[in-house]
């Protein structure tokens, strides 16, 4: 093997490539990369059982050939030599020869024979989205997910899809995230998705910088994410999603309209007193257009914070975790924020004002 490329586009794929490997004792062979010369492509392969990448990076290929080599010391080197460095590399005995114009480096090759197979999923007609949304989906609603590993299928990202419409949801139970974009091609076809939550935090980092199509290939158990010389593969959970259209409140007696800032300085302050379980008391005030949040902690303090807001309906009193409602502000994108209550015992639903692409519903709490 022997290639030439710039030293920028190398160090970014190896940097991606590294975050999918793994310290397998039964299968040492899944803390390396894997680097493929042939035809006008480096490929650079790695996998953790969970995750697989291949990333092809368009180089000079003097020889083709491959070899695996440890991707912490191939990165370290890369990210400690100048930019503007041209990059040769190629086998010496077997191991990986680097030559830049100050550098002579020589990384010691691994064993690649019991490197695996990377798993590829290939439809006819793929669900095509931008990466931008991809990732805005993704980064939506990935904060809601469960983070046990004892229900599976809510310690993830649900992604399907309606119409012309895909969607993203996230639950742990006590509060659900769902995201929404129209996409160019109708995706009714696309098998539902249920990715293991890590994994869909992979996904977002492998693709958060990039400005490409992502085409969406799926099966029963795997999904692979083309896009940008990127292939992502990546395991799915194999169950039933929870029907969360049946909690999702259709209609309220009291809606609310608040300005986003005012809520959340509000919610950060009375956080503060929350105390570890993060409850407060929010009471709805249509004769007053108020809304007051209580906090109250014995071993700091208490706080009673009041905002104006146009409520209509009767009043309302119930008590939630601050720290879930602070969490959705990351998705909404809109100056105000509509907030519609029923009984304190249901779902308090959270969405911006006009915003029909994001809705977040949080159970109350008693403690």
């Amino acid at each position: 093997m022997k290639i030439e490329c710039l030293k920028n586009k190398l160090q970014k794929a190896v940097s991606i490539a590294e975050r999918a490997t793994s310290h397998n004792l039964s299968l040492p062979a899944l803390k390396n990369i894997l680097l493929e010369a042939n035809d006008s492509n480096l490929i650079i392969k790695a996998t953790n059982l969970e995750v697989g990448i291949e990333i092809k990076l368009p180089v000079k290929v003097v020889k083709e050939g491959l070899v695996a080599c440890n991707p912490s010391i191939l990165s370290s080197f890369l990210s400690n030599i100048k930019d503007e460095d041209k990059i040769i590399a190629e086998l010496d005995n077997g191991n990986l020869s680097i030559m830049t114009q100050s550098n002579s480096t020589l990384i010691k090759s691994e064993d690649y024979e019991d490197f695996p197979i990377i798993p590829k999923i290939s439809n006819q007609k793929p669900v095509v989205i931008k990466s931008s949304e991809l990732i805005a989906g993704l980064r939506s609603v990935i904060y809601s997910s469960a983070v046990s590993d004892i229900k599976p299928e809510i310690s993830s990202v649900y992604i399907y899809g309606n119409d012309d419409k895909l969607y993203f949801v996230a639950t742990d139970s006590f509060r659900l995230a769902e995201k929404n974009f129209l996409t160019s091609r109708k995706p009714d076809g696309l098998t539902p998705l249920i990715i293991p939550f890590k994994n869909a935090a992979e996904i977002i980092r492998v693709f958060e910088n990039e400005d490409t199509d992502v085409e969406i290939h799926s099966d029963n158990n795997q999904l692979s994410l083309i896009g940008g010389g990127v292939h992502i593969t990546s395991r799915l959970i194999d169950g039933v999603y929870p029907d969360y259209n049946q909690i999702m409140p259709k209609s309220f007696g009291t809606t609310t309209a608040v300005l986003k800032e005012d809520l959340s300085q509000a919610l950060k302050v009375s956080n503060i007193f929350s105390g570890k379980y993060h409850q407060i008391k929010i009471d709805l005030l249509p004769e007053k257009k108020q809304i007051v949040i209580y906090s109250e902690s014995a071993e700091i303090g208490k706080n009673t914070t009041v905002i104006s807001a146009e409520i209509d309906g009767p009043a309302f009193s119930a008590n939630y975790n601050a720290r879930y409602i602070l969490e959705a502000f990351q998705s909404i994108n809109f100056s105000e924020i509509m907030i519609g209550a029923n009984e304190p015992n249901k779902p308090l639903l959270i969405k911006g004002k006009g915003d029909s692409t994001f809705t977040y519903i949080v159970m109350p709490v008693n403690r």
